[in-house]
């Protein structure tokens, strides 16, 4: 309990220097004429962690640089746009996120061409900046990928009335086949919304009170010849069912409830499994200081493994500036191995 308190201490600390210091925000948008612009942006999430480690109690503590993200969007065109975002995560290397071409001459038909996300769960059409829990849900989101849930392929994806429906299908590179064939990885996610709309290809787990949506969405990916069982070519299906269901609250502020079960199936081998995460989150209408309050909690279970999430986010501006203060507990589900905690204090800005 003493040491519990003392980690609480510390992060509460980290907590109030970090909400006390001066920020800014900006954003950059030029205009060449009519129909072509340019438009520059970037996002940044640090943060420090004490994480239980081995059978002695002790604890090892980090600050790390979890993302920094530049944002490059252009209109060259009234039909095309181009988007490039890169990403640096403290490792050395700068990869990118997404270079796609996108033609889109109505909501409801667009073609995207390049890297990108690939349909799959809101989740991962969120991204780290949009959840409402700190830490993105990577027990249970495990499709593959090339990097960060993207791909390399081509999509057609688009709204209906104003984004009440949503749909996008696409064919991308997949996780390589072990047969000279070379199949795709096919992959496809609809969206109904049944109160207000979320228009656009992107989503969020949380609008902070500007909507009340009740989304139900299902995703499936499906790749030939993916994985060796048993020295033979198999195949992966992947699918989920996900919904997200946020209700202001008057003056008080707004809850949301959101939720997800994913399958799995690789014919026997690794990865094999379903699992599910459950998250509740309230958002305070009063301000303190110069943000709201919004505590929230997470649970994710995988076949044998869980974690589960409890903390509060300090919401300054949206998405766009946010302080994080949560404790995790992680169980692997091994026989005999004890369950670690880790306490995180956890920063976002985007402009």
């Amino acid at each position: 309990m003493k040491r519990t308190f003392t980690h609480c201490l510390a992060i509460f600390s980290v907590l109030i220097v970090l909400i006390s210091s001066s920020i800014a925000f900006g954003q950059a948008k030029i205009n060449m004429d009519d129909m072509r612009w340019v438009s520059i942006g970037g996002g940044l999430r640090t943060a420090f962690r004490s994480t239980e480690v081995g059978l002695t109690g002790d604890y090892a503590k980090d600050f790390t640089l979890e993302n920094i993200r530049l944002y490059v969007n252009a209109q060259l065109h009234k039909d095309f746009q181009v988007e490039f975002n890169t990403e640096y995560d403290g490792s050395g290397d700068i990869m990118v996120l997404d270079a796609v071409v996108k033609y889109s001459p109505r909501p409801y038909f667009n073609i995207w061409m390049g890297r990108h996300l690939v349909p799959s769960d809101r989740a991962n059409l969120d991204g780290p900046f949009f959840l409402n829990a700190y830490d993105y849900p990577g027990l249970v989101s495990r499709y593959p990928g090339i990097f960060a849930g993207r791909d390399n392929g081509v999509s057609v994806n688009g709204d209906i009335k104003g984004g009440k429906f949503k749909y996008a299908f696409g064919m991308y590179e997949g996780v390589g086949s072990v047969t000279t064939s070379d199949p795709l990885l096919y992959a496809g996610r609809a969206v109904v919304n049944f109160l207000d709309p979320e228009p656009g290809y992107y989503n969020s787990s949380t609008y902070y009170g500007e909507k009340n949506i009740l989304a139900i969405g299902a995703a499936f990916q499906h790749q030939s010849d993916a994985v060796l069982v048993a020295g033979n070519p198999e195949s992966f299906t992947g699918y989920n069912f996900d919904l997200l269901f946020e209700k202001k609250a008057g003056d008080k502020g707004a809850f949301s409830l959101e939720g997800a079960w994913y399958n799995y199936d690789y014919e026997g081998g690794f990865g094999d499994g379903s699992g599910y995460f459950a998250e509740g989150a309230f958002l305070f209408g009063g301000e303190v200081g110069i943000g709201r309050l919004q505590p929230f909690v997470r649970y994710q279970d995988f076949q044998e493994s869980s974690i589960l999430d409890t903390g509060v986010n300090y919401i300054i501006r949206g998405h766009s500036a946010r302080v994080s203060a949560f404790w995790g507990l992680f169980d692997s589900g091994i026989p005999g191995q004890d369950k670690s905690n880790q306490f995180t204090v956890g920063t976002q800005f985007q402009f």
